[in-house]
C-alpha cells in the first residue's frame, strides 16, 4: 500500500503559499537551502522534481582484517562490500599466511575490480566502471545466452562428450554477472537519478533483481546436475528417458525467456500450467529407475541411485525457476 503524506497548506505574504518538503526525500536527492525544484502543474497534481545536477559522492573504501577468519566468511564480507557499492576494498591478512591466491581469486570474480596494490600482508581492489551507465538488459541477456549453452550442454557429460569442468566455468560466468547487475540494481534503487537515466520505476528493477537470481539458480543446478551425470553410468533406456526429460526443461527454458524478452502473457501462461507435467516426469523417472534396479544389491547400483535422486532434484529445481520466471511476465504490465 502507497504511504500518503498530508502536509499542511500555509499563506506566506500576500499571494504566495508554502509546503514544507519531507526531510527523507530531500536526503535522498542530496538538496539543500537554496538548491532548484522543477515544479510541473498536472491539474489536481504538482509534481516536484530535483533540478540540479548529480553530485559526485566521495569514493567508499572499507578495510577488510581477514586474520582467524575463515575463507568462506571472508568472501561473504568480500562480496558484500562490493554489492554495497564501496569502490576500494582493502583486504589485511597475515604476512606468513597462504590466503592471498584465495583472496585475489575472489576479487577476480566480481567485475570491475582490479587488484591495485599487494604487499606481503595487503591488497587492495579498486573498482574501475562506472555502473551508472551499465545496461541491466544486457547482464540479463547475457546471463540468458551463457545458462542456455549450459542447459544444451550439461546432459552431454552422461556421455562425456562435455566436461563438467566446462560447465563449472561457465557458472562462475553468471555469478559474476550476477553480482554485477546486483550492484547495478542497488545503486539505482537508492539513488532516483540512476534509475531515471536507465529508464526504470521501482517495479522493473524489483522484476530484473528475481530475473538475475532465478538465472543464476538455473544456472547452479546445471553446474550440479553435470557434477553428478560425470559419475553416472547407465543403461541406455535410461540415458533416452533421461535425455527426453533434458529436451522438454531445455525447451520450457527456450519458451519462457521468448515470453520474458517478447511480454508474451500467453507463452508465460503456458509455462506455468506446465510446470507440474514437467515435475510428474522427473518424478516417474526415478521412480522407474528405483523399480528396475530394486533387486540389486551392488553399491554401485546404490550409488546411482543417490546420484539420481540429486539429479532429479536439481531438474526440479531448475523446473520451478523457469515456472517463476513464467510468474515475473505474468506480473509485468
Amino acid at each position: 500500500m502507497v504511504k500518503i503524506d498530508v502536509r499542511k497548506l500555509i499563506s506566506f505574504g500576500k499571494g504566495s503559499y508554502i509546503v514544507s518538503m519531507p526531510k527523507s526525500w530531500i536526503e535522498k536527492n542530496n538538496l539543500k537551502k537554496g538548491d532548484l525544484i522543477s515544479v510541473s502543474d498536472d491539474g489536481f497534481e504538482l509534481i516536484l522534481k530535483a533540478n540540479q545536477e548529480e553530485k559526485k559522492s566521495d569514493p567508499k573504501e572499507i578495510d577488510i582484517d581477514s586474520k582467524g577468519k575463515d575463507m568462506e566468511v571472508l568472501k561473504a564480507e568480500i562480496v558484500s562490500s562490493y554489492l554495497n557499492n564501496y569502490d576500494t576494498i582493502n583486504i589485511q591478512f597475515d604476512n606468513n599466511n597462504n590466503e592471498a591466491p584465495k583472496i585475489k581469486e575472489i576479487l577476480r570474480n566480481l567485475s570491475g575490480l582490479e587488484i591495485m596494490e599487494q604487499t606481503s600482508s595487503r591488497i587492495s581492489a579498486k573498482n574501475l566502471i562506472n555502473i551508472n551507465e551499465i545496461s541491466i538488459g544486457n547482464i540479463i541477456r547475457r546471463m540468458d545466452i551463457i545458462t542456455r549453452a549450459m542447459i544444451e550442454d550439461a546432459i552431454l557429460c552422461l556421455t562425456g562428450q562435455c566436461s563438467d569442468d566446462s560447465i563449472h566455468h561457465r557458472d562462475i560466468d553468471v555469478n559474476r554477472l550476477y553480482f554485477l547487475g546486483s550492484r547495478v540494481i542497488k545503486n539505482a534503487m537508492i539513488n532516483p537519478r540512476v534509475a531515471k537515466s536507465l529508464g526504470k520505476d521501482p517495479w522493473q528493477l524489483h522484476s530484473e533483481t528475481l530475473m538475475i537470481l532465478r538465472l543464476e539458480r538455473i544456472a547452479d543446478s546445471q553446474k550440479r546436475i553435470s557434477r553428478y551425470l560425470s559419475k553416472l553410468s547407465l543403461d541406455k533406456t535410461s540415458i533416452n528417458d533421461l535425455n527426453k526429460i533434458y529436451i522438454s526443461m531445455s525447451e520450457a527454458y527456450n519458451d519462457v525467456m521468448k515470453s520474458y524478452y517478447n511480454q508474451d502473457k500467453g507463452l508465460a501462461l503456458n509455462i506455468e500450467v506446465t510446470n507440474k507435467d514437467r515435475t510428474i516426469s522427473c518424478d516417474k523417472f526415478l521412480e522407474k529407475f528405483t523399480l528396475t534396479h530394486s533387486n540389486s544389491k551392488s553399491k554401485s547400483i546404490h550409488s546411482s541411485h543417490v546420484i539420481i535422486a540429486k539429479i532429479i532434484e536439481n531438474l526440479k529445481s531448475t523446473s520451478v525457476e523457469i515456472r517463476n520466471i513464467a510468474r515475473t511476465v505474468l506480473c509485468c504490465e
